[in-house]
């Protein structure tokens, strides 16, 4: 097995590589100044925007890719990477076909961005498929969506060329780099965190490792070829923040505020303090429109190993050892 990966640093990607390099083979890292860290991993000096040469370098001798660089926190970084970054690397790869003959397979690491935020009735919870037609609303999401657009594209004028695109929704690990999940468990931990609104809300998260192992899936299932799937392991928010209080041994939130006293208190004060909680937040905190992954379970039999509720106390204390946050999981 000698598989390429881009972003092999990053949240998802450096777990990718070490569970590729415990299958055997070689894995082949695309970086611009990293150097190996397991053996077997090799690291292949290089940047997306540069065409050339050492792309074709990086996908030498490799049939399949995994596409999971990402920029998440510079916005005018975004375009590049995402767009010119993709365009660059199935560049190479088509001169790489077209010099071999070789069949190739791009496995795309994507996001639920793509279907942008949808406006449903709050009096039901409703789901998002992968019948539903993208409308990616930040720079990330619309940048990532060309990304897979242009994926898309190349399959269609190379035939020797397949791909599957996996969009997973908010990844959570105890690397993850956007903190709001654990900021949120500090909440809880804390006594300060209250629901908004009388109706129940969803979580969408999945975890790191769930999504390592169906990008692996993608990779080798000959049923994935072709196809996009979304990957979320819903479930109520109340189970997520009872887990949390749980694992620090608190008691469970019963505080409900009114959703529309929230948002004026929000509207009249943000002008002139910076407050934690904010309008994008709110909607977060309220969401009744999870996302399916009916699709990864039908197509290749893909199964989440447990939900986020489960691998709280796992979650919570891997964080805490990673912070030396003065925080305590309850171990009973």
């Amino acid at each position: 097995m000698n598989v390429c990966v881009t972003g092999g640093t990053g949240f998802i990607g450096a777990p990718l590589c070490r569970a590729l390099l415990s299958q055997g083979g070689t894995v082949r890292m695309l970086s611009r100044k990293a150097r190996p860290s397991h053996p077997g991993l090799e690291v292949v000096p290089g940047d997306l925007l540069e065409s050339g040469d050492q792309l074709l370098d990086f996908i030498e001798g490799c049939n399949t890719l995994f596409h999971c660089a990402g920029e998440i926190k510079d916005v005018s970084l975004m375009y590049d990477l995402h767009v010119r970054g993709t365009s660059n690397l199935l560049k190479a790869v088509s001169e790489k076909i077209r010099k071999t003959g070789e069949p190739f397979h791009w496995v795309q690491l994507s996001s639920t961005g793509a279907y942008g935020k949808r406006a449903v009735s709050k009096a039901q919870h409703s789901s998002i498929d992968e019948h539903c037609s993208p409308a990616p609303a930040g720079e990330y999401e619309v940048t990532k969506t060309i990304s897979d657009e242009l994926v898309i594209s190349f399959s269609k004028v190379e035939p020797l060329f397949t791909y599957t695109i996996l969009r997973p929704s908010i990844v959570v690990g105890p690397e993850m780099p956007n903190q709001s999940f654990f900021q949120l468990s500090a909440m809880v931990r804390k006594r300060l965190f209250f629901y908004i609104g009388n109706l129940p809300s969803l979580s969408t998260y999945v975890h790191v490792n769930d999504v390592v192992r169906a990008l692996m899936m993608c990779a080798f299932d000959a049923r994935a070829k072709g196809q996009i799937f979304i990957l979320s392991n819903d479930c109520l928010l109340s189970e997520v923040i009872g887990s949390m209080a749980k694992a620090y041994n608190v008691s469970e939130p019963r505080v409900r505020i009114p959703e529309g006293v929230l948002r004026l208190l929000v509207s009249l004060t943000s002008p002139l303090i910076k407050l934690p909680l904010t309008h994008e937040r709110i909607d977060e905190l309220v969401k009744c429109v999870g996302y399916s992954s009916e699709k990864i379970k039908q197509t290749i039999g893909f199964e989440f190993e447990n939900t986020i509720p489960q691998t709280m106390h796992e979650l919570l204390s891997q964080f805490i050892k990673k912070t030396n946050s003065k925080a305590v999981v309850d171990n009973d």
